[in-house]
């Protein structure tokens, strides 16, 4: 049995497979097994894995999903797959440093953390821009890439922790999950997750009409439905609270600039029907503002904060037009 098991979930990523898999092949630690799980890929991506399982066999795994799933779906038959101590996720068009598996196990040992979180590299055809990952809780609940982490298995298990089905944002829910469960989180300033901008990946596909803030809607609907917040301290719970409109307002300004004015209403009435029907009291957040929580990225922060003080004046909606047209 490895110590660390890096779960790599492959769907139509032939140009980019093997450069991952070569990554995760030369790191300076031994103790690791490679799970790669097919999500039903209609590429050459099984002829690859087939290839490095054959010449890597002590170190490579591979398993086909019985149907198309998602990206999380096919992260979950991959745990059930390994019986190791640690888990990581690796997603099959990026790619990681030489040290990577060594740097966070050292640090999850030694910390005796549930949670390791480190930023990223992003590679846009081959410039390199460092991220660091937010201090605190934050580096679960506003940070919510399940790339870049380490987890302890036994924590998963223990409060039966996993993604959702739903298509996108699978990550969103598993973070608020491992925020819910008291995770113990340590964050370290290291960037060994090579993030790789494909245009064809699901997430970067993504425009208006995708409608992610119905996906966020319905994330949402099943956490509140899986997890009594009701349970957690008005801190906790504000936390969560706060995610959501964060997720929200990224929808409106991210996802769906360029949509034209007509349609941006009517996205917007259904956020405001969703965030009263969920959230009520969203507007007493004590998180909303430029300048906090101070975890957040700026990005975040300014986003939320000024659209929410747009709000109490009654000006969000002429903003979100001007956004709409371009």
């Amino acid at each position: 049995m490895a110590k660390v098991a890096v779960i790599v979930p492959v769907y139509n990523v032939e140009k980019y497979l093997a450069r991952c898999l070569d990554s995760l092949l030369d790191q300076d630690y031994e103790d690791y097994q490679i799970v790669c799980v097919n999500d039903q890929s209609p590429d050459n991506s099984q002829a690859i894995l087939d290839a490095y399982e054959a010449k890597y066999p002590e170190k490579i795994k591979c398993f086909m999903n019985p149907v198309n799933t998602s990206c999380g779906g096919a992260r979950m038959l991959g745990m059930a797959e390994t019986q190791s101590e640690y888990v990581m996720f690796v997603d099959s068009d990026d790619y990681v440093a030489r040290d990577y598996i060594s740097t966070y196990l050292k640090e999850i040992e030694s910390t005796k953390s549930d949670v390791v979180v480190g930023g990223f590299i992003r590679d846009v055809e081959g410039k390199l821009t460092r991220h660091k990952a937010p201090k605190g809780a934050w580096g679960v609940l506003v940070y919510v890439i399940s790339c870049a982490k380490m987890y302890r298995k036994s924590f998963l298990l223990k409060h039966n922790l996993g993604f959702s089905n739903i298509r996108t944002g699978e990550d969103i829910y598993f973070s608020m999950s491992l925020f819910y469960s008291k995770a113990k989180i340590t964050v370290m300033d290291y960037e060994g997750y090579y993030y790789y901008c494909n245009n064809t990946s699901i997430t970067r596909a993504m425009n208006y009409e995708s409608n992610h803030e119905c996906f966020v809607s319905e994330i949402y609907s099943k956490f509140l439905a899986d997890f009594d917040i009701s349970k957690l301290s008005e801190k906790r719970r504000r936390a969560i609270e706060y995610t959501y409109i964060a997720n929200m307002v990224n929808a409106l300004i991210t996802y769906d600039h360029g949509c034209k004015p007509k349609l941006m209403k009517k996205k917007y009435e259904y956020v405001m029907k969703d965030m009263k029907e969920k959230f009520p009291d969203y507007k007493h957040n004590p998180y909303i503002g430029i300048f906090k929580p101070r975890g957040a990225h700026a990005k975040v922060r300014v986003g939320v904060g000024i659209l929410m003080g747009l709000q109490r004046v009654k000006l969000d909606l002429p903003a979100l037009y001007l956004i709409s047209l371009f």
